[in-house]
């Protein structure tokens, strides 16, 4: 355990979880947003198996404990054999536990991006309601989407483990949720939710190289049908606005 920080082994103990325990596993080969945590280490928990609790992340809830909370080691904790979707979700959190402090903030900087506090929690309901296309589709697996889940939860509480969850399944099928015609008319039916979307996961919430964008900003979309209308005027000769001129 010399690798793990001792806030982080604060932590397990007060969660009940002994390190003696863990067995540190390779890092080579998972989900492509583990990439934005540095100083990853993944380990599994025996005591997660037979419980509905696939991974976990560390995070020290006080305000006061949020420059500690970005300086602890990037731990993933995960039941045996656990799904890569576990590990991509788990390092959703981490990325945000690094920038923001605490993986809940995406809470707060959704609101924040979008400009809209009401829409964080109408997401949360639309995404339960897309739920079942979600499982057909794309396999999900989630109590998050579960409106069962609200009996003890504010909506609007649950949206950064929902999109955890959307985020794995992006990384771990290749596919862009935000592009899906379903989808678009139903929970990314609003252009500015999906800038936001994109802006709050994958390897958007850092920085791979000095050339990238800020974590957490969001870009205005490109519209398909008009950029290639520009290019086909463009190669008429139209890029100045004129005619072509005949020869």
């Amino acid at each position: 355990m010399e690798k793990l920080d001792p806030q982080t082994l604060a932590l397990l103990a007060k969660a009940g979880f002994s390190p003696a325990t863990l067995d540190e596993i390779s890092t080579q080969g998972m989900p492509a947003g583990t990439a934005g945590i540095a100083d990853l280490v993944a380990y599994t928990t025996p005591q997660l198996q037979n419980t509905n609790l696939r991974g976990f992340v560390l995070s020290d809830p006080r305000l006061s404990q949020k420059e500690q909370n970005q300086g602890a080691r990037g731990a993933i904790f995960a039941r045996p054999y656990a799904a890569p979707s576990t590990f991509a979700h788990e390092a959703e959190h981490l990325m945000a536990k690094k920038q923001l402090g605490h993986p809940q903030a995406i809470n707060q900087k959704f609101d924040e991006l979008l400009g809209k506090p009401d829409v964080r929690g109408k997401f949360v309901l639309a995404a339960m309601d897309a739920a079942p296309y979600l499982k057909e589709k794309y396999g999900l697996r989630s109590g998050y989407f579960d409106k069962n889940m609200l009996k003890n939860n504010k909506p609007e509480v649950l949206l950064y483990e929902q999109l955890a969850d959307l985020a794995a399944i992006e990384q771990t099928l290749g596919v862009d949720l935000t592009k899906d015609p379903q989808l678009r008319k139903t929970l990314f039916k609003d252009s500015d939710v999906r800038e936001t979307y994109n802006a709050l996961t994958g390897l958007r919430q850092t920085r791979l190289d000095a050339r990238d964008l800020p974590p957490y900003t969001r870009q205005p979309e490109k519209n398909t049908a008009q950029s290639l209308l520009e290019k086909v005027k463009k190669s008429l000769g139209f890029n100045g606005g004129g005619n072509v001129k005949l020869i």
